[in-house]
């Protein structure tokens, strides 16, 4: 265990035990998540059917002269059927379903607040950047990403924010007793800054990551600028626009630089809501854009089958329309998936999304997508999930 998690570890039981009579102001979660997945991939003989349940138990301290702590324990495991393989299991004849058996602690860490103008946070902990491009937590998972980092947040005034972090380490979706280490973890001697100001109708943002990988060859650092907002006068029409350079690091400091366009405009109409963009990650063939740190299936797909960007790169051109059934949300979302180097057809994915909440904290979400491919492997994928927060 590195030492941010064994510092913030011993701050957390010494203050536990310390303050132990106040335990009833502390707040307290409680997120359970069933799922079965199924998953028809061309090439495999076999189908894969995970049936798991994920329990999660989040402890938040209230705050002492600005001091606060956070812990969360999680626990995954099947419940039926194990005709998948999980990464960590060896059933290598069934599709990949990423949710392990596992168990251990997601989230401990220390952290200091002054006022609304500062927030420090030590330990291991959840980080997520805007939209997950670059960095999140992979919560579509039933395991979450979660970091050894120190994290500075300052809020100086007139609309600005200032997000700088380093990170020490990465805990994976694939389970920390993964017998592939590399799936488990990855470590890390990561800097990232973020900085931002809001306007009436506009927020700029600018970036620069420094990201050096101790246990494989993915080091590098990337540069941008983002602008989101809203059209003035047109009311709900949202849009955003988003550019960035990376280049490689270390034992990747040959390849030649690539580059991240993406635009986006989408609406809110009441009842329905629509959204469309264009994103391009620049690839030449030999090295393409990559965000290993990414909540990948929030972006290119819910087949997830572009976890690792192809050396052509990617162009994902992507529609989709959503409503209000009733109790019930609906979603159906297209994406045209094309290499940037030579423009070949990888293939187009289809989605559909219904969710509704139930009585008693639970929500019910069925959710289906197909990938149909031209140079890539059809894949069919089914999720029925049940989650619980209390």
């Amino acid at each position: 265990m590195c030492k941010l998690v064994q510092m913030a570890t011993l701050v957390l039981l010494l203050t536990g035990l310390a303050l132990s009579p106040a335990l009833a102001e502390w707040q307290t979660g409680i997120d359970l998540r069933y799922r079965l997945e199924v998953v028809d991939e061309h090439g495999f003989e076999n189908d894969a059917t995970a049936s798991t349940a994920r329990l999660r138990v989040e402890l938040r301290s209230p705050e002492w002269s600005g001091w606060h702590l956070g812990l969360t324990a999680h626990g995954n495991r099947r419940v039926a059927s194990n005709r998948f393989n999980s990464t960590a299991n060896q059933r290598t004849a069934y599709p990949v379903v990423a949710d392990p058996d596992d168990e251990g602690i997601s989230q401990a860490w220390l952290g200091y607040r002054l006022g609304e103008q500062a927030l420090f946070r030590i330990g291991r902990q959840r980080i997520v950047e805007d939209n997950h491009r670059f960095i999140g937590n992979v919560g579509f998972r039933q395991l979450e990403q979660t970091f050894d980092a120190a994290t500075l947040t300052l809020n100086p005034g007139d609309a600005w924010q200032v997000d700088l972090r380093y990170l020490d380490r990465a805990h994976r979706v694939f389970g920390r007793s993964n017998p592939n280490r590399l799936l488990a973890r990855a470590d890390l001697d990561a800097w990232m800054l973020t900085v931002s100001r809001t306007l009436e109708h506009l927020t700029l943002t600018g970036y620069a990551h420094r990201l050096v990988f101790d246990d494989r060859p993915a080091s590098h650092r990337n540069l941008g600028l983002r602008a989101t907002g809203t059209l003035d006068g047109v009311g709900s029409l949202a849009w955003r626009a988003e550019l960035a350079r990376q280049d490689g690091l270390r034992e990747l400091s040959s390849v030649s630089s690539q580059h991240y366009l993406h635009l986006r405009l989408g609406q809110d109409l009441g009842t329905w809501h629509w959204f469309g963009g264009h994103e391009r990650l620049e690839g030449d063939g030999e090295y393409a854009f990559q965000t290993p740190l990414a909540t990948l299936h929030a972006h290119n797909g819910w087949t997830d089958r572009f976890l690792v960007t192809p050396n052509d790169g990617l162009i994902d051109t992507y529609i989709a329309a959503g409503t209000n059934l009733g109790s019930w949300r609906g979603l159906v979302k297209l994406h045209d998936f094309r290499g940037d180097n030579d423009s070949r057809r990888y293939g187009r994915e289809y989605g559909v999304m219904l969710t509704r909440p139930l009585p008693a904290g639970l929500t019910f979400e069925a959710k289906a997508a197909r990938f149909d491919g031209r140079n890539l492997a059809d894949v069919d994928k089914l999720w029925l999930t049940l989650t619980g927060n209390w």
